[in-house]
């Protein structure tokens, strides 16, 4: 029995002095798991009564919102898969909802993103034979919720809002295949919003 517990007690440190080698023990960095977005099939959105129509991807899911205040006419798409939702909200132009107030709004709110973010990319968009005009807001930073925001107008009777908000600990390092395919879907969005 001891011959055993010596031989055992051997072979052990030799096996522990094997592994012991010069080897670099340092940790390996963080790594994040690969995430592969499809290619989209678009799809028209043509509901929920709304005077305009647009297309949006196939593994977008249209809800109705919860009703809030006085807008009845609130809608988000949502993307189960990847964690994010867009937030869409449609107001008829009027003397108590101006388009100078809600494009104030729409600033403002994107300026509540301003302490998480390194820099807000504004983009002009314009179809005048649709009659579609608004801003893009991309907001850049590694903590922003809410990369991706715009507006849509027709100067004279709607008003559209959206907002993409991510619904996790926002961390664009792993997020940003998500964030680029959502942002790239969502320029075709407007790309092909039409008022009815």
């Amino acid at each position: 029995m001891q011959k055993r517990f010596f031989l055992l007690a051997i072979l052990s440190a030799g096996l522990f002095i094997a592994c012991s080698g010069d080897k670099n023990s340092a940790p390996k960095p963080k790594t994040y798991f690969r995430i592969d977005v499809p290619l989209p099939i678009y799809q028209k959105f043509d509901t929920l009564g709304l005077p305009f129509m647009f297309d949006y991807p196939n593994y977008g899911v249209v809800e109705k919102a919860e009703q809030r205040f006085d807008n009845k006419n609130w809608f988000n798409i949502n993307y189960p898969d990847y964690g994010c939702k867009l937030y869409l909200s449609f107001v008829g132009l009027s003397p108590k909802n101006t388009l100078s107030n809600l494009v104030n709004d729409s600033y403002n709110l994107t300026k509540e993103h301003d302490k998480f973010s390194s820099g807000v990319i504004e983009r002009a968009y314009s179809n005048q034979e649709a009659k579609v005009y608004g801003y893009v807001f991309e907001i850049k930073g590694t903590k922003v919720v809410s990369p991706y925001q715009f507006y849509i107008t027709d100067s004279s009777r709607y008003f559209v809002r959206g907002a993409l908000y991510i619904e996790s600990s926002p961390n664009t390092d792993s997020l940003s295949p998500i964030i680029q395919r959502l942002t790239q879907d969502l320029d075709y969005m407007i790309s092909t919003f039409e008022w009815k």
